[in-house]
């Protein structure tokens, strides 16, 4: 299988990047139809949030989007994907943080 590693060897361009992994995105993935998609992964999930919002992260396809190209969309860093948005940095969630709050106020036993 072509990974989109190979797209990142340093004899091309940004413009020739952005089409080889565009490229092999639509080659190794199918486009599932609007109200047919029932589950998703974390990043899959934040870039259709963020498109229907009509407030795009990537032109790319969200099934092709991982955690780690989110983080590398934010402002100053170099990312697999040409975002249309820059994100920023705030910090990474602590889980359970929620949970405790929650035991506080009642929410939970």
């Amino acid at each position: 299988m072509v990974t989109r590693q190979m797209c990142s060897l340093n004899p091309f361009s940004e413009d020739f990047r952005q089409q080889c992994v565009s490229g092999l995105a639509k080659a190794q993935l199918s486009s599932v139809g609007e109200g047919d998609k029932k589950s998703w992964f974390c990043s899959e999930f934040v870039t259709d949030a963020f498109a229907k919002a009509g407030h795009p992260l990537t032109l790319a396809q969200s099934g092709w989007i991982s955690p780690a190209d989110l983080m590398h969309m934010r402002t100053g860093d170099i990312s697999a994907f040409k975002p249309e948005t820059q994100l920023q940095y705030v910090g990474h969630m602590k889980p359970g943080i929620y949970i405790k709050a929650g035991r506080f106020v009642g929410l939970t036993q």
